[in-house]
C-alpha cells in the first residue's frame, strides 16, 4: 500500500520533514513540533496532541484546517505506531521549531 506522504530531510534545519503526495493536499510539506498525550485511563483511551509548522504550502488554500490536521494526525500515529514497531522512535522533546510555527495544537484518539 502507497502512503499518502513521504519522509524527507528538512534542508534548513536537517530535521525530518513530510511531504504529502496524495490530493487534496498534494505538495504541501511541514514538520512536526511539540507531541504530547493526555490518557483516559478510566476508559482505557489516550489523546495525542501535537503542533507542527507548514514549510510549503504548495500553493494551496485552506479556509478550514480540520481536514488537514486530521490527515496530520493520523500520519504522526502511523510513525508512531511504525517507530515502535520497528524499535526505531526518535524524540527530540518537542524543541521549538521557529516563530512561525502553528500555535494551535491537534488531537486525535488513538
Amino acid at each position: 500500500m502507497n502512503k499518502p506522504y513521504v519522509v524527507m530531510e528538512n534542508r534548513h534545519n536537517g530535521l525530518q520533514a513530510i511531504k504529502l503526495t496524495e490530493d487534496p493536499f498534494s505538495g504541501i510539506m511541514y514538520t512536526y513540533g511539540k507531541v504530547s498525550f493526555d490518557e483516559d485511563a478510566e476508559n482505557n483511551t489516550a489523546t495525542i496532541n501535537f503542533e507542527y509548522e507548514v514549510l510549503d504550502w504548495a500553493h494551496k488554500e485552506m479556509l478550514d484546517l480540520v481536514p488537514f490536521e486530521q490527515i496530520l494526525g493520523d500520519i504522526l500515529q502511523e510513525l508512531i505506531h511504525e517507530g515502535i514497531k520497528e524499535n526505531n522512535l526518535t524524540y527530540t522533546g518537542g524543541t521549538e521549531i521557529d516563530a512561525n510555527r502553528t500555535k494551535d495544537s491537534e488531537q486525535s484518539d488513538i
